[in-house]
């Protein structure tokens, strides 16, 4: 079930992209801030409440709601489940994006390219050079495909629709709150130990299919830092082949192509156990 409800969410997502933030993501954002004004004391108990009731409880419904139909048809779990991860993931637009981003650099227009930059999360005023930003554009694609790919898919295999609403709502909820207080630091917690596995996942990912032995180097000096971001981002331009030289506008096209190999990757694997009937 894992491997067939993720190769339809996956081309889903290539027919039809889900461009972000989509009409649920705004309802669950009123949820939030209802959450937020309703729990939020200040301590870092209330913050591990607040992030049961706003991303535990709708996560564990859709996992519920998953069983339930399984039991009833498998088609029907099947379909539940191919839906609740297409709505989770997103990753179409990410890669719509980096290739935006080269086209325009390549092509010399800056305003698109600042366009496709401020679309892509990083900030480009007019008086930035945008060819500037190619570096911060693959760190920030590193850290999308971790976002919208490796971890949601990482958490759907292990734990089907209730592990990816889990995840994706445990990063918008950080996202949207952010403090110095017990209670913000509370959901800031959580979300680096969603990460890290995940993270190693994506590392070795970048290692078979690109440059393996930097990739293995660079994962390994940073593994010990404990950020799943840092090590992702760092064995993903050692497999591209770069080091510490500024990289050229090509290279934000080929982060999106280095996370499209990998995805086919472990979608092989996913389909390998299940024909071994794991």
């Amino acid at each position: 079930m894992i491997f067939w409800a993720a190769l339809l969410a996956l081309a889903w997502d290539q027919v039809a992209p889900l461009f972000r933030p989509s009409q649920p993501e705004r309802l669950f954002g009123r949820y939030a801030d209802w959450v937020h004004d309703h729990f939020n004391a200040g301590t870092h108990a209330h913050g591990l409440l607040a992030w049961a009731a706003a991303a535990l409880l709708p996560a564990l419904a859709a996992g519920l709601i998953s069983i339930w139909l399984f039991d009833l048809a498998w088609l029907l779990g099947l379909a539940w489940s191919a839906v609740v991860l297409y709505r989770c993931l997103g990753y179409r637009q990410v890669v719509d994006l980096a290739r935006a981003v080269t086209a325009a650099l390549v092509a010399g227009d800056p305003v698109r390219a600042r366009e496709k930059l401020n679309a892509l999360g990083l900030a480009c005023g007019p008086e930035q050079a945008p060819r500037d930003l190619v570096r911060p554009a693959m760190d920030r694609l590193f850290q999308l495909g971790l976002e919208r790919l490796f971890g949601v898919l990482f958490w759907f295999a292990l734990l089907g629709a209730f592990g990816a609403v889990a995840y994706l709502l445990t990063r918008s909820l950080a996202e949207r709150w952010r403090g110095e207080v017990d209670f913000y630091a509370a959901i800031a917690g959580i979300v680096p130990l969603l990460d890290w596995l995940p993270a190693r996942v994506m590392a070795i990912s970048f290692a078979i299919v690109g440059n393996f032995e930097e990739a293995m180097l660079a994962w390994r000096s940073r593994a010990a830092d404990g950020d799943p971001d840092s090590v992702v981002r760092v064995a993903g331009l050692a497999a591209l082949g770069l080091g510490r030289e500024a990289p050229g506008p090509e290279y934000v096209s080929a982060v999106a192509s280095l996370l499209n190999r990998s995805v086919l990757l472990w979608l092989g694997v996913l389909g390998l156990l299940w024909l071994g009937g794991v």
